[in-house]
């Protein structure tokens, strides 16, 4: 694991699952890591399942490590989790890294059928401690909580430690993070957003009087490697609206100035004036929290957020439109190989 001790040198790159498909993902990777990109990382909506794909670009990987970023907690119990792990570690060569969070009433409810369930920090709390316990090799009874388990074990203890990591946002996230977790997977943030991110963590530390010196910082990137923004601007426009109308990433962007701007496209966007609401989006507002550049300056960006703190990245290639997807995911890995 990358530890927050190391500085003054370029964040560590590992790639974000860019694929349509797993033959596409094991390409991509295999290429990632040949030149020299050192980690894969696979998310969980409604696309390919995320352990059947880790396992198998795990399979076609010479060096590197394995994890989520992210597997929501309430569409896999901590059983299934600590199982997902064990298996997925015991192919990926680096290791595998179990990143989790809680996802939107939308996905869990409306697209899985689940209920959400208590409220994020307890669900968190609750599901890292149960997934440990698992992972440690314990049988486990519970009489409370979302999950109720009667004598339940892993068949066969992992080998080695499966670290857990945190995608957190707002303050009390972040904290538990500091608390509970070994690393944490900041999405959208800002170099500020980041010093921010780590007072919180470390105050969550604090409380327990826990040292962060393996603590692992990690940042999600979408990426670009272009000369002319406009190339890209409705896309990351298109990606951005998402998180303007998500109350938490709303908060996370008033902090910065962008709460009026935020609020503005929202009452655009219940009016119908819905191309409006897209070109309403602050452009600083997208560069400053996406690497959209030529490969020299994502470079100097990702430096930038190395010198603040950040141990590691997790990027994913944003085609430019009308390009081949595939022949421009491969051009943005090789221009940034070796970062």
């Amino acid at each position: 694991m990358t530890t927050s001790t190391t500085r003054n040198r370029t964040p560590r790159l590992d790639l974000a699952s860019p694929g349509r498909t797993v033959r596409e993902n094991i390409e991509l990777a295999t290429l990632a890591e040949r030149v020299g990109w050192r980690g894969f990382w696979v998310a969980e909506t409604t696309g390919g399942d995320a352990v059947a794909t880790a396992a198998a670009v795990a399979a076609r990987l010479e060096s590197s490590r394995v994890g989520s970023a992210i597997l929501p907690m309430q569409t896999r119990d901590p059983l299934l989790l600590a199982m997902a792990a064990t298996s997925v570690g015991q192919i990926a060569p680096g290791g595998f890294v179990l990143g989790l969070g809680t996802s939107t009433p939308l996905v869990i409810e409306d697209w899985h059928a689940t209920p959400s369930g208590a409220s994020p920090l307890q669900l968190t709390r609750e599901c890292v401690g149960l997934v440990r316990r698992f992972l440690a090799g314990e049988r486990v009874t519970t009489d409370a909580g979302r999950w109720r388990y009667r004598r339940a074990q892993l068949a066969a203890r992992p080998a080695g430690t499966t670290p857990v990591y945190l995608a957190a946002l707002n303050d009390r996230m972040l904290e538990l993070a500091g608390e509970i977790a070994d690393g944490v997977i900041l999405n959208f943030v800002t170099l500020a957003d980041v010093a921010h991110a780590k007072r919180r963590v470390a105050a969550g530390a604090a409380r327990i009087g826990r040292n962060l010196a393996d603590f692992e910082f990690m940042v999600f990137f979408r990426a670009t490697v272009t000369d002319d923004y406009e190339e890209v601007r409705e896309r990351y426009q298109r990606e951005l609206f998402t998180y303007v109308m998500a109350p938490v990433y709303e908060r996370m962007f008033a902090r910065e100035g962008y709460g009026d701007a935020c609020r503005e496209i929202q009452a655009l966007w219940r009016a119908g004036e819905r191309q409006r609401a897209l070109d309403s989006i602050p452009p600083a507002l997208i560069r400053e929290r996406t690497l959209v550049g030529t490969a020299t300056e994502i470079r100097s960006r990702l430096q930038a957020y190395a010198d603040a703190g950040v141990d590691s990245t997790i990027m994913f290639p944003v085609a430019i439109p009308d390009r081949d997807y595939l022949s421009d995911c491969t051009r943005i890995i090789e221009a940034l190989g070796g970062t």
